[in-house]
């Protein structure tokens, strides 16, 4: 079992636990003092899954690196498409940092007087809906993965899973199903990082064992 592709595994994980760190954070049109109050108090397991969150971009990017690679070598797969993948990684990691960024400002600025309720109000309802950058870049990367192996003749994934990646990369862009396209994405990454640790080694038919050794 090869390593590079369970980095789509562990940032997904990383991914469910930061945010199940979070908790039930301020809704957009909180309060200034609510934002206040809720970051003060929660600053140890915010900053924590915030770290993770920070980690898992990380490991996205490694991911998204790795299935750009396989679907480079996908014959007739859409030699430009491998680009998109990694593009689409990139800007999923560059969401997950940036709404970090903003969380973090809110748990500094919850302890500090001279922060305004307004200006706390105003970063915690930008917080609180800065989600169109990691959704999108998550649509993006399905959308390479799923249209480069679907119509392959020799594909490194399942054709289930190859349609599957076209759908959920839809139904991300789509109003109302959004998030739980987002949640199936991730359900996604997970099952084909696992998939793709189990395949032969690159340039090895699947089902083949590697060629032995052979003394001289």
């Amino acid at each position: 079992m090869r390593i590079a592709p369970l980095t789509g595994l562990v940032a997904v994980v990383l991914t469910l636990v930061g945010f199940l760190l979070f908790g039930d954070t301020p809704d957009y049109d909180a309060t200034g003092s609510e934002a206040r109050a809720f970051y003060a108090d929660h600053e140890a397991q915010t900053g924590a899954g915030l770290y993770l969150l920070v980690l898992a971009a990380v490991f996205f990017v490694f991911f998204a690196a790795h299935l750009a690679h396989v679907v480079r070598d996908v014959p007739a797969g859409g030699g430009w498409l491998h680009r998109v993948v990694l593009g689409g990684g990139l800007l999923l990691a560059l969401g997950f940092l940036t709404g970090s960024a903003l969380t973090l400002a809110l748990v500094d600025l919850a302890d500090e007087p001279s922060a305004s309720g307004p200006a706390l109000q105003a970063l915690n309802a930008l917080s609180d809906s800065f989600f169109i950058p990691f959704v999108g870049g998550l649509g993006v990367l399905l959308l390479g993965a799923g249209l480069a192996t679907v119509r392959a003749a020799v594909s490194p994934l399942p054709r289930w899973l190859a349609w599957a990646a076209v759908v959920i990369g839809v139904l991300v862009f789509v109003p109302w199903a959004g998030f739980f396209a987002f949640m199936a994405g991730g359900l996604w990454i997970a099952v084909t990082s696992v998939l793709l640790s189990r395949r032969p080694q690159d340039g090895a038919p699947a089902g083949t064992a590697p060629p032995k050794a052979t003394g001289i």
